[in-house]
């Protein structure tokens, strides 16, 4: 005889129902990676966040690498995509901007990102967003599906650079000057002679000028976008 179903046409369960969410697990999960790191992150220490048994989260999840897909899904549902304005280097620009503070908010994201990742509707949003923004640009969408995971790359990497510069010691004020009196020496040889024209160039940051990571995001977006117009022109 088949087993009875809900009015949504499951199966129905044998046993006492759920306490939990696959959700509920996956938040716990993301709470301790967020107060710990992500390698603090095991069954054990999840079952224990939400006073369950472990063998008892294979209910939800199969393994740890299923459990991190989806940390990533629920952290992804932090980020806000706004209205486009039709201004496509503006609005990646406001999107660098959210993907960087949610990769600052949840630093192991920066790690355990992945193209693996499952192409879930926290993935696809801001996929289609960006899609939808860069087409006055006239890349074909393949091209435009590339220039995004470069866009993204070049937003993790300068996420994982200021959270390496944040978790570094206070500066040793005896190696700094070792290091450049070194250097100078270096640059006193004259086999550098471009390295040290650079560095004689280089000028105080001025205040008016866009923020350091603006100014890298546009070099990034001119080269992604420009060499196909370029390209197109010729």
């Amino acid at each position: 005889m088949p087993a009875a179903r809900p009015a949504d046409g499951a199966p129905r369960r044998r046993g006492p129902r759920p306490r939990h969410t696959r959700q509920d697990v996956a938040l716990a999960a993301v709470a301790i990676a967020d107060a710990d790191g992500v390698d603090k992150v095991t069954f054990r220490a999840v079952a224990a966040r939400l006073g369950v048994g472990v063998m008892s989260l294979y209910n939800y999840v199969p393994d740890k690498q299923a459990l991190v897909y989806d940390m990533v899904a629920e952290a992804a549902v932090e980020l806000r995509l706004p209205e486009p304005t039709g201004d496509w280097r503006a609005d990646m620009h406001g999107l660098a901007r959210e993907q960087r503070a949610l990769l600052h908010r949840h630093p192991w994201l920066v790690t355990e990102s992945s193209h693996l990742q499952p192409l879930g509707p926290t993935v696809l949003a801001p996929i289609e967003w960006a899609l939808g923004v860069l087409e006055p640009t006239g890349l074909p969408a393949p091209e435009r599906l590339e220039t995004i995971a470069l866009f993204n790359w070049f937003v993790g990497d300068v996420v994982r650079g200021e959270l390496a510069a944040r978790a570094a010691p206070p500066p040793d004020s005896e190696r700094a000057v070792a290091q450049a009196r070194q250097l100078g020496e270096l640059l006193a040889t004259g086999r550098y002679p471009r390295f040290a024209a650079a560095v004689a160039q280089s000028r105080p940051p001025d205040p008016d000028a866009p923020p350091y990571f603006d100014r890298l995001l546009d070099r990034i977006l001119d080269g992604l976008i420009g060499v196909r117009t370029a390209e197109d022109a010729g």
